[in-house]
């Protein structure tokens, strides 16, 4: 197996370029051998079935007990590993990438997979076994739908008029119950066959170009809100009802002002992308903000560690203390539950927070080999002019008097290097953006 798709937290890369079909074998003969009892499933992507059945031949060789969820989101998957009590859960996807990428994704309620684990055991030699692992089919649909359902406490009689676009993934699946998640409003769905050519955009809701369609429905049928899944349904996206893209710095202190009325002066988990203001809002409200690198496993390792109560990252997987996983549709029903509560429209909440001064994420398209190098390149620049900079993940530059702050860091998903900056005043803005934009334009220089 080719170790450079082993990336930060998963298993990713292009199917017939770096990732083979017979690598679903190899993962399963070496994850089979440590675990007991795993659970599988596998995203809308062309290939994923036929990596399943590689799988289930490394997994059952090993002599491991397997369930078998098939088709499904990644949080159904984590929900079944919960459920069943399983060692592991893995999930065949490559989440919010083009069509054409594959991969695994790996959970546990004990622990959190890290590059240098999955390293590890795809390096570990085959064991001598003449136990053979068994199979059993699983549905997991009724248990999902009632831990959706969950989400929902405000039982109130005012009802909305949503927007769904499943981006053609497994969530479409889901989505034909949502009468039972959320019934009596009206629900309009867009992109709700499961097809994994994504025909009409790439199933990553962070790109507003794949967020249009979605806008012009908000803004045609007069929703109350727009709701964006990636192609596993772990990632959320929001769109207002005025047909503006919400912020996940903004859900972000959406959700953490409803968890910290619940337990109050808690801690709470921002990756590193997230806008300082974020900060200032979770100390008013009496809570703390740590920081962590970017990486949903990441995230979730951190917020275990330091006992958190929430956790998000810029990319919108949100984490609530009642599910132990991060889920799209589960973060979705939430902020409908907040609607109802709050009973104001979405764009009047975003209007009472605080405004921000910062930049979309920025995708600098580099050649995969050169991007940490690239990095490394940069910061040796700014250790010759003497800007301090923190290195928790990438390159993050802040203002002396915390006015504005830039980040430059590889991305562990894509062939690229992700930037962003912000002011704290739109004066402050412009002079970072422009200070961002040098460094920029000397990673595309060095690429």
């Amino acid at each position: 197996m080719d170790n450079t798709i082993i990336r930060k937290y998963d298993i990713r890369g292009v199917v017939g370029k770096d990732l083979q079909i017979n690598d679903g074998y190899e993962i399963g003969r070496k994850f089979g051998q440590t675990v007991t009892k795993v659970c599988i499933g596998y995203d809308s992507r062309i290939d994923s079935s036929s990596i399943e059945k590689e799988l289930i031949k490394g997994l059952i060789s090993s002599g491991a007990n397997i369930i078998r969820v098939g088709m499904c989101s990644s949080p159904m998957l984590y929900a079944t590993t919960q459920i069943m009590k399983a060692d592991l859960g893995i999930i065949i996807t490559a989440s919010h990438n083009p069509s054409e990428y594959n991969g695994f994704k790996f959970f546990s309620s004990k622990k959190v997979f890290s590059d240098q684990e999955i390293k590890k055991i795809i390096s570990s030699p085959i064991k001598n076994n003449t136990k053979t692992g068994s199979l059993i089919n699983i549905n997991i649909y009724s248990e999902y739908i009632h831990i959706l359902k969950s989400a929902l406490k405000n039982n109130v009689t005012q009802k909305l008029k949503i927007a769904w676009d499943c981006g053609n993934s497994p969530a479409s699946g889901i989505i034909r119950y949502i009468e039972k998640i959320l019934p009596g409003h009206t629900h309009i769905i867009t992109n709700n066959s499961i097809d994994g050519e994504f025909p009409l955009h790439d199933p990553d809701p962070i790109e507003e170009k794949n967020l249009a369609q979605l806008i012009d429905i908000v803004k045609k049928d007069k929703c109350d809100l727009g709701i964006a899944l990636d192609g596993d349904g772990d990632r959320v996206r929001l769109i207002d009802n005025k047909g503006s893209v919400v912020s996940n710095d903004h859900l972000f202190m959406i959700f953490a002002r409803e968890v910290l009325e619940e337990y109050p002066k808690s801690k709470v988990i921002a990756s590193i992308k997230m806008s300082m203001k974020v900060y200032n809002f979770i100390s008013k409200l009496g809570g703390q903000v740590i920081t962590c690198a970017t990486g949903h496993s990441l995230v979730k390792k951190k917020m275990i560690e330091e006992e958190a109560k929430f956790a998000g990252e810029l990319s919108g997987h949100f984490f609530f203390p009642e599910l132990g996983f991060d889920d799209g549709l589960y973060s979705a029903v939430k902020a409908v539950d907040i609607l109802l509560k709050k009973n104001q429209s979405l764009s009047q909440i975003i209007e009472n927070l605080p405004k921000l001064y910062i930049t979309h994420e920025v995708k600098i398209v580099v050649k995969d080999e050169k991007k940490f190098r690239i990095i490394e390149l940069i910061k040796k620049t700014l250790e010759q002019q003497n800007i301090v900079f923190s290195e928790l993940d990438g390159i993050k530059v802040t203002d002396n008097d915390n006015k504005g702050w830039w980040l430059l860091r590889v991305s562990n998903t894509q062939n690229c290097i992700t930037a962003r900056c912000e002011g704290n005043t739109l004066e402050d803005f412009e002079l970072a953006k422009r200070v961002l934009f040098y460094y920029i334009d000397k990673a595309r220089s060095l690429n």
